[in-house]
């Protein structure tokens, strides 16, 4: 896979009763038409995985990103808005997170478990924020501990840390760092456990820079991939 220098997440729930109608008009358009932006490498559309008690979403759109975050999102408002796009009501706004990012890792491979693209993996989007004043120390153990930790996990496949990056046209995150890992699909479930039942443990030391409060974790299942126009 092209290395990614940023991201860009949209958290979202469809209105109820338009899921069906939702999902088919961001895979036939909307997903089509971000990926044609300049500087998105590639875009997928991943549905919360089966077995997740009360998600509090139900979709992933995820963007790798070659450029700028914040001109790359310019651009899509800009396109959004001139009309030339199909555009829909089936979103729930209210309860959407949309984000930028920027890259603070290169993707990190396992060395346990084979590398896995496309809708072979699940994508195990994880949300944090280190306790206040403590990011520096957060950052190294998260980089230089819990990543090696996380992709010593047999089923975990890859993964890759990003900062979010404040916009004027967003609103304010509940959340400072994303991780994108990947996660074998076949092995999804009994990597999830293992990741669990080692989190604590000497097999992965959690630092108290870790804010334990603002933590948000979900699996999400690939639905759909379009590559981008880098």
């Amino acid at each position: 896979m092209t290395e990614a220098k940023g991201m860009m997440l949209v958290l979202q729930n469809p209105k109820s009763g338009r899921e069906t109608a939702h999902r088919d008009w961001y895979l036939a358009h909307h997903l089509p038409d971000v990926c044609r932006v300049p500087g998105v490498l590639r875009g997928e559309f991943s549905c919360v995985a089966e077995g997740e008690e009360s998600p509090r979403w139900s979709n992933a759109a995820t963007y790798w990103l070659d450029g700028d975050p914040a001109a790359i999102l310019t651009e899509i408002f800009t396109r959004a808005g001139s009309g030339d796009w199909t555009m829909s009501d089936t979103l729930d706004g209210e309860s959407m997170m949309m984000a930028i990012a920027e890259a603070l890792t290169e993707r990190r491979r396992s060395t346990v478990t084979p590398d896995a693209g496309g809708k072979d993996r699940l994508l195990y989007i994880v949300l944090t924020n280190a306790t206040p004043g403590d990011d520096d120390v957060f950052n190294h153990w998260y980089n230089h501990t819990h990543l090696p930790d996380v992709l010593a996990v047999p089923g975990f496949v890859a993964a890759q840390r990003f900062r979010l990056v404040d916009h004027p046209a967003l609103r304010p995150y509940p959340y400072r760092y994303l991780a994108i890992c990947e996660v074998a699909a076949g092995e999804a479930d009994a990597a999830l456990a293992e990741l669990a039942a080692r989190a604590g443990t000497e097999r992965m030391v959690l630092s108290p820079t870790l804010d334990r409060s603002g933590v948000a974790a979900a699996p999400f299942a690939v639905d759909g991939i379009c590559l981008g126009s880098v």
